[in-house]
């Protein structure tokens, strides 16, 4: 089959929805399938990509999205669909590309819902959008996405979740048993960043390491700024726990499938979207939103507890593109 995979965010900023369409377009090119990604996106773009060129901004939901708004980007992008058997468009209601493809009527249309969100005073143009969309396959990642999705759309969705690849086994050599890293941006509040500030105040005799984009120079925390993947690794491979204290608008878990992945034992805000990915108290310790000193007890629990490394990448392996890439071909073939 030859697919598109529209992705709505630019390939140039790390983010869950580009990680997942990227993978999945991996995935399907080792089963023999034509994988095409549309995203925005600068520099020299990977085989089978085309790069719309730069992003605009659009803050929405606590983050700034970086879209593919211009008229010339989207006809690009319309015109790239020819010839596709399946258009799969993530976020088919963002303004422009992910929109204007899906509205296309090119190929067999599937769409993935990512975001959860409160719809308030934007649910009257979603639903209005939403009804101009052809027929087509729904997804969600989440059940807390297919709350979202369904309350603006009125459609059934399958809920097919996002997906890594599963890392090798870390050994035991490469773990600092008392490192604790924070995966994310820095730089958005909504990811609770300050929460770990408090974390590494707290604990002077841990080690504290958090990857994304943003600096805040906490003389406590070692900031990487944006890693690369293989990085990213490095830093959960040698991770005892991975800290998750976001505060809302989350809609899959994916930091915590990743530290799982990699054997971590995880901290986390008690979220639906987190809970929908694992929800066992042996490999989460869990703290209310907002509530700092929950977390601090929540860490110093997580720290007195042996390590589950194979219970966690056993519960990460439910994640795996091996596991998830086949319901995603079962969706492009119900349309």
């Amino acid at each position: 089959m030859r697919i598109a995979l529209v992705c709505p965010y630019s390939l140039d900023t790390p983010g869950g929805v580009a990680r997942h369409v990227t993978g999945l377009a991996g995935w399907l090119r080792e089963q023999g399938q034509r994988a095409l990604v549309i995203a925005p996106g600068t520099g020299r773009p990977a085989p089978d990509t085309l790069l719309l060129g730069r992003a605009t901004p659009l803050a929405f939901n606590g983050s700034v999205a970086q879209l593919a708004l211009s008229p010339a980007q989207t006809r690009r992008a319309v015109a790239a669909l020819a010839g596709a058997d399946i258009v799969h468009v993530h976020e088919p209601l963002t303004p422009g590309l992910a929109y204007a493809t899906a509205r296309a009527g090119r190929g067999r249309l599937v769409v993935t819902h990512h975001a959860h969100f409160e719809p308030g005073r934007f649910a009257p143009v979603l639903r209005v959008r939403a009804s101009a969309l052809p027929r087509r396959t729904s997804v969600a990642v989440s059940n807390a996405a297919a709350s979202t999705a369904r309350a603006v759309t009125g459609v059934e969705l399958l809920i097919i979740p996002n997906a890594i690849a599963m890392p090798d086994p870390v050994s035991v050599a490469a773990r600092r048993r008392m490192q604790v890293a924070f995966v994310g941006r820095l730089d958005e509040p909504r990811k609770g960043y300050s929460t770990f500030c408090a974390l590494a105040d707290e604990f002077p005799e841990v080690d504290f390491v958090a990857a994304g984009p943003g600096r805040t120079g906490h003389p406590r925390i070692k900031e990487l700024g944006q890693v690369s993947d293989a990085t990213l690794s490095e830093v959960l491979a040698a991770s005892a726990v991975l800290v998750a204290p976001n505060l809302y608008g989350e809609s899959f878990g994916m930091v915590l499938v990743e530290a799982l992945a990699h054997g971590c034992s995880v901290v986390a805000s008690s979220l639906p979207a987190f809970r929908d990915v694992v929800d066992d108290d042996r490999l989460v310790t869990w703290f209310d939103p907002h509530d700092t000193p929950g977390a601090i007890a929540a860490l110093r629990m997580a720290l007195s507890k042996p390590p589950v490394r194979g219970l966690a990448r056993e519960t990460a392996r439910a994640f795996t593109w091996d596991v998830v890439g086949p319901q995603v071909l079962a969706a492009y073939e119900r349309g």
